[in-house]
């Protein structure tokens, strides 16, 4: 007698506190609100909506749906889905409710942890005041959290579909699983460097051959060719340089509402041995380089020496003695710049020398976020 014909989470373009973000698939594709419509929508993915932790703490979270009855005399009915959406008298008209707003109980989003989420939705009617609750449609829904609203380039406004920069559900779907369970931005980008880090050998590895060139962020960072590499797809290739691997690591936490850029060290500094992406032991850069002329992380703030960097790219040794034995892979995880001869990163990365760790300094003119394509 009843169906459901559509659900609204992104019903609200212009805020975020209680309900969904705004959000599109990819370079190419938007998510076109109403998200779930009937006999559209079968799986949970395509059903997207995400949402921020940090403008939805506190806040009651809504959705509009509509709903349809084959009884065109019934002018209401109590509807709810079973621990998802509070129940709720819907009128009708003609066999038509229109869009109504409903509660949630207790959405993903309340856990305050990153996270992807399948649901599947059982909505319930009854005809008031005593009738017994009567199963009437199933939904699936696929839930992102973020801990706050995303950060540049990943852009909210304007909402069109001709804005590029809006949050990608593809990308979300790899930076949610990635950072699961984080609850702080340093963890979530914590998280998504180790993450980025663990796809060499297999899936991307340092461009030895190339000269350490940049495949993925020599302009614009070319996040379709990357997803494209993850999913199994040629991408451009499978070598990175320390840009290309900055560009994907603070691009993916910072989906997440983290707060990195893209910012150089530099210029030609002598190196400490490491392991690159890709590499299984302690050597020179790519085995015989021993000096960078510049490096790149993802890095916080004002990109200076007293912040802190992620450096997805390499693995430093963590061990008393930057520079000797025990050698201790470490990957660089919101550890401090430093200053020479603090035993933070710059001296674990660069060598005593004079061309060396002096040589390496930040160059906070470099700071940027690369726009998306």
């Amino acid at each position: 007698m009843i169906a459901i014909e559509a659900i609204k989470f992104n019903h609200d373009t212009g805020s975020a506190s209680h309900d969904a973000l705004n959000l599109r698939r990819n370079a190419t594709n938007f998510v076109t609100v109403p998200e779930w419509r009937r006999f559209i929508c079968v799986n949970p993915e395509d059903s997207p909506a995400a949402y921020a932790v940090a403008p939805t703490h506190g806040k009651t979270i809504t959705i509009q749906a509509s709903f349809s009855s084959t009884d065109l005399a019934l002018g209401q009915a109590e509807i709810r889905a079973e621990h998802r959406v509070k129940p709720q008298l819907v009128p009708f008209v003609s066999g038509s409710s229109g869009y109504v707003t409903l509660e949630l109980i207790d959405p993903p989003v309340h856990e305050r942890r990153v996270g992807l989420y399948d649901q599947t939705w059982e909505w319930e009617y009854r005809i008031p005041p005593h009738h017994e609750w009567k199963q009437f449609g199933i939904t699936r829904h696929r839930f992102y959290v973020v801990l706050d609203v995303p950060t540049a380039p990943w852009q909210q406004a304007p909402y069109t579909a001709a804005n590029t920069q809006l949050l990608w559900s593809d990308v979300l779907d790899y930076a949610c699983r990635w950072a699961a369970g984080a609850t702080t931005k340093d963890a979530a980008a914590g998280r998504v460097t180790h993450s980025v880090n663990a796809l060499g050998p297999a899936v991307m590895t340092y461009d030895c051959p190339g000269g350490g060139g940049s495949n993925y962020s020599g302009g614009p960072f070319e996040c379709s060719a990357f997803l494209q590499l993850l999913h199994g797809g040629v991408g451009n290739g499978i070598y990175v340089n320390c840009s290309d691997c900055a560009t994907i690591t603070s691009t993916f936490a910072d989906a997440l509402g983290c707060d990195l850029w893209q910012s150089q060290m530099g210029y030609g500094f002598d190196l400490n041995e490491m392991i690159a992406i890709g590499a299984a032991t302690f050597q020179l850069a790519c085995g015989f380089w021993t000096s960078f002329s510049y490096h790149e992380v993802a890095w916080e703030g004002a990109c200076t020496q007293a912040e802190d960097v992620f450096d997805a790219c390499l693995k430093v040794n963590g061990g008393p003695n930057p520079i000797g034995a025990p050698w201790v892979p470490l990957l660089p995880v919101d550890a401090r710049f430093g200053t020479t001869g603090s035993g933070e990163y710059r001296d674990r990365l660069a060598t005593p020398a004079p061309t060396g760790r002096p040589k390496c300094n930040p160059q906070p003119g470099t700071r940027q976020r690369r726009a998306l394509v």
